[in-house]
């Protein structure tokens, strides 16, 4: 499959089929929520970064036990559209009862139910797009599917800004309130269109192994924001829950290593990440469409470069490429630092702004990078395994990196997170490049496994 005939103007020239565009409301809802809880939490229900940090955690929790349920349910049940019901109906009540939530208990209670119903929807939507596709077109199906996801959350986050860009200040808690119930009513409109549009395949692909021409799209879906509340986001072909158990027989060193580095650069992005929104309205005074438009910007790039970024990947080694965008992020999260610390000034938001746009552009060409580098270091034959455990891994360092970076911001300041942050990037860029380096090391298959 050819990428470059998919324009990051526009859809491929191919139809684009119907269902499609059933996740869209979805995702203006999802980007709602994501993108809105932090400030929700802190604001509305009296909680504090370690809060934030604590629902995080549970919310990725159950994702990453979820998705491997709801998956292997329908592979084995063949259905898919009871599923997608399910994560919509789900989506739909449990952001309707955090948005009327009274306390920190309840919000965590109603988030980490709704983060196990809607992790129903991601592996189902993975799999009607390959049981409604011939083999050939899988990875330009995926590609305008993950495209249209994409500018779906930015327009999401647009929407929110735009919303609290035009309530009196005094309807700040009420504003927060009223747009996690019209994320809600977008969820219903998705299962209303569910149920219109979406069929049953004729026949459905019982296990979804790993293709080798899907590995520079299927990341197209891993969008760290949409991930940061709900690592099931990251988690597309878990394919075999027994992965621990193979982990250390079946898998090459130099794959062993990337996992590693794969580890410390997520739990690393948690703890940055997961106190950024407090730190900008806390410290940095920022308003709540400020923080929207600032992440906004940030995913905009994200769905702006994964396509060109995918094409970019093909012609040159993933490894060095991940391994200089960390090293951008080591600089992103040195200027936070520095802000940190400083005294606050009128150009402190608009620096932290800018910077953090690179986060964008370096994580469409990690993502991107990672799947390619995991699918060509697996010994040959275990594609689909590696896979699965390297996003099990990137899960669990989800839940470790929420909990770290909401108690080491209120114990030690934002600043102690980024630079937490900023020495763990360079410590994983070193071993990336050093892994680049290895005489060993060709990242295209060859007849046998790497040793």
């Amino acid at each position: 499959m050819n990428l470059s005939l998919i324009n990051p103007f526009r859809l491929s020239h191919l139809t684009v089929p119907l269902w499609f565009f059933v996740f869209v409301p979805y995702k203006l809802g999802e980007a709602l929520l994501i993108t809105l809880l932090p400030l929700f939490i802190v604001q509305t229900v009296n909680g504090s970064v370690t809060d934030v940090g604590r629902v995080h955690s549970l919310t990725s929790l159950a994702g990453v036990i979820a998705f491997i349920v709801w998956g292997n349910l329908s592979d084995r049940l063949k259905l898919r559209r009871p599923f997608l019901i399910l994560g919509f109906c789900g989506f739909a009540l449990c952001t309707a009862l955090t948005a009327i939530a009274q306390g920190i208990e309840q919000v965590m209670i109603f988030c980490t139910l709704g983060a196990f119903l809607m992790a129903a929807i991601t592996p189902v939507a993975s799999a009607l797009v390959i049981d409604g596709n011939p083999e050939d077109r899988w990875a330009s199906a995926f590609g305008r599917f993950y495209q249209i996801s994409g500018w779906s959350f930015v327009g999401g986050v647009l929407l929110g800004a735009s919303w609290l860009a035009f309530i009196p200040i005094h309807w700040t808690s009420m504003g927060l309130r009223s747009l996690l119930i019209l994320a809600s009513c977008a969820a219903t409109v998705s299962l209303i269109l569910c149920c219109k549009w979406v069929k049953e395949p004729r026949k459905s692909s019982q296990h979804r192994q790993y293709q080798p021409e899907l590995h520079d799209v299927i990341s197209v879906a891993v969008i760290e924001r949409r991930a940061m509340f709900y690592s099931s986001r990251m988690l597309y072909f878990i394919l075999h829950p027994s992965w621990g158990v193979n982990l250390l027989h079946k898998l090459s060193r130099p794959l062993l290593l990337y996992y590693a580095c794969a580890a410390v650069f997520f739990f690393a992005v948690n703890v940055v990440f997961v106190p950024f929104p407090i730190f900008l309205t806390t410290h940095l005074g920022a308003t709540n469409t400020q923080v929207l438009l600032i992440t906004m910007g940030k995913a905009a790039i994200e769905a702006f470069f994964y396509l060109p970024m995918a094409r970019f990947v093909q012609k040159r080694k993933g490894v060095q490429l991940q391994a200089g965008a960390t090293a951008i992020r080591v600089a992103v999260f040195l200027i936070f630092s520095l802000v940190a610390i400083m005294p606050v000034h009128p150009l402190s938001l608009p620096i932290v702004g800018v910077a953090h746009l690179l986060t964008g552009l370096t994580w469409a060409a990690i993502s991107i990078s990672s799947t390619t580098i995991v699918a060509t270091l697996a010994p040959k034959g275990q594609e689909a395994i590696a896979m699965g455990s390297y996003n099990s891994l990137i899960g669990i360092a989800t839940i470790i990196g929420s909990l770290v970076g909401g108690m080491m911001a209120v114990s030690y300041g934002y600043s102690a997170c980024f630079i937490t942050g900023a020495i763990l990037m360079g410590v994983t860029a070193t071993r990336l490049f050093w892994i680049g380096r290895m005489p060993n090391l060709i990242l295209q298959k060859q007849g046998n496994p790497i040793k």
